[in-house]
């Protein structure tokens, strides 16, 4: 006969984060091709990035999008797959994705870090 420890667990520790997280409020112009409206990028790191949107997104779906950067001339095109989508309640119609860039880019940690010192 086996015993079992009945004592409660610890919950597994969290894996720190690879890369900086940057919050951002950039508008998205399209994804997948098609004109959004109401589409933020909320939040971005060079190794991913979350979105806010009207529209949700299936995981493990390949995305590729278009900002436009806060100096409002220059547009950027990314791309990744979707890893997680879940809807917000308020304001309801709404949900949240995190994408995963195919590969790091550097250049926006420069870009977040200028967004944020220069905030319109």
């Amino acid at each position: 006969m086996r015993l079992v420890s009945l004592k409660p667990q610890a919950p597994p520790k969290r894996i720190p984060r690879r890369a900086q997280r940057y919050p951002v409020r950039w508008p998205v112009k399209t994804i997948n091709g098609l004109a959004v409206k109401d589409s933020w990028v909320v939040d971005i790191s060079t190794l991913g990035a979350r979105l806010e949107t009207t529209k949700g997104l299936s995981p493990n779906c390949p995305v590729e999008f278009t900002v436009l950067l806060p100096a409002g001339d220059k547009e950027l095109v990314l791309s990744g797959r979707v890893v997680w989508m879940r809807p917000i309640f308020t304001p309801p119609g709404r949900y949240h994705q995190g994408l995963q860039f195919y590969t790091p880019n550097w250049d926006l940690e420069r870009l977040a870090q200028e967004s944020q010192a220069n905030p319109k």
